[in-house]
């Protein structure tokens, strides 16, 4: 096995628990990746820029744009720039899937499991009860840092009407030891828009939504929740204003047809590979 050299990478990085280190790790030789955290007030890279020497992998789950000129292969979320060879796209949300190919997989303790493929293709009804998902809060939940625009005001158009009770720093209660799935196995929607808008830029927020039988209430481009997930089981809210979002939201308060739609529609209508992205890393 190889050694893997990693910049630039969120604080507190360790390569273990991070997915795609198991896939680099069976490389010959040593790799270098660089992160999307760098700190562009200090030249960190002045030899290597100076020499023109390249990274070996740029890997964002980060909404940023691709490395070319700094790394030689590109790993992330970019619909743009999926037909080019030297960039794969492998979004945020599938580094916490429950790979069968990978064995010892990190854990994933914010959300409490690696979100399982299988229930990501089933409809939320084939995996709770009638039962269980009666007895759940009629309303959303929200976990949040921040309530920055737009989220603030969807989460007041969203409590307004369905009603939302809010988790994380932006609410001063951000127990990170807890779980996520847990808590959100008592709401029967979840609040779940993306920071920010990117080309395909879609993060793990939807499909944890799903995986806790949660319908997911997302604000992100058509075009990009159309590439990972099927739109019929998703709410999206962007591109909506205020009285529209408050009729889709009415609607979701009394339950009724459309709601059931929703519960009986799988998320993913393909079944993700990872061969893939182990032959795109190991060539070359």
């Amino acid at each position: 096995m190889g050694r893997v050299i990693y910049r630039h990478f969120w604080p507190a990085f360790r390569p273990n628990d991070f997915f795609v280190n198991k896939i680099l790790s069976m490389r010959e030789g040593a790799v270098s990746v660089m992160g999307p955290f760098e700190n562009r007030s200090m030249i960190r890279d002045l030899s290597n820029i100076l020499s023109n020497k390249k990274y070996d992998f740029f890997i964002t789950g980060e909404n940023r744009e691709p490395e070319f000129r700094r790394a030689r292969k590109q790993i992330g979320f970019w619909r743009s720039y999926k037909n080019r060879s030297d960039v794969f796209r492998f979004p945020n949300w599938m580094w916490h899937l429950n790979w069968p190919e990978i064995a010892d997989q990190p854990p994933y303790p914010r959300y409490g499991m690696r979100l399982d493929i299988d229930r990501l293709m089933r409809p939320i009804k084939d995996t709770y009860s009638t039962q269980q998902l009666d007895s759940r809060q009629n309303k959303a939940i929200l976990f949040s840092k921040h309530l920055k625009e737009p989220r603030r005001q969807l989460y007041e158009v969203t409590t307004s009407v369905l009603g939302c009770d809010g988790y994380g720093g932006a609410f001063n209660n951000d127990n990170r030891a807890q779980a996520k799935m847990p808590i959100m196995e008592g709401y029967r929607f979840s609040l779940c828009p993306e920071n920010s808008i990117g080309d395909g830029y879609i993060t793990e927020k939807i499909p944890e939504a799903f995986h806790s039988g949660c319908i997911p209430m997302a604000w992100c481009r058509p075009e990009d929740l159309a590439e990972d997930f099927n739109p019929e089981a998703v709410v999206n809210l962007y591109g909506l204003d205020d009285q529209q979002r408050k009729e889709i939201l009415e609607e979701m308060r009394r339950g009724g047809q459309y709601v059931q739609k929703l519960l009986t529609t799988p998320l993913l209508k393909h079944k993700p590979e990872l061969k893939p992205l182990i032959e795109f890393i190991n060539q070359g």
